[in-house]
């Protein structure tokens, strides 16, 4: 089954395209930045607004390694400013498929830990 791309935004990065929009998390008071890809091999979520940027990765592959099946999260080594325009869709999308020596971290329930 395909991506719904009712209300979303699509991008090409390096030749595959992907899906990404912004929600409200049901279950905490961030928006998320949602990234898919077609697919659905790549699938991030990057909570907006926290007071570290990381990564949630809920696909089958993160900087071409096959992952656990996991959510998994790893530290961004930079942050949005301002809005989340297509470029900075394109930077996290790039660093998380292309990418290499992502820090994984742990969450505690409530805030990332470095």
């Amino acid at each position: 089954m395909g991506v719904s791309k009712k209300r979303r935004r699509k991008i090409i990065c390096n030749g595959i395209e992907y899906i990404w929009y912004v929600s409200q998390d049901c279950d905490s008071i961030y928006y998320i930045l949602n990234i898919i890809s077609k697919d659905k091999t790549t699938i991030l979520s990057y909570p907006l607004q926290t007071g570290t940027s990381y990564v949630i990765c809920k696909g089958s592959y993160f900087q071409g390694q096959k992952t656990d099946g996991r959510w998994n999260r790893y530290i961004v080594p930079f942050n949005v400013i301002g809005a989340v325009t297509p470029k900075f869709v394109s930077k996290i999308t790039d660093w998380a498929v292309n990418g290499t020596n992502a820090v994984k971290t742990e969450w505690n329930g409530k805030d990332i830990i470095i």
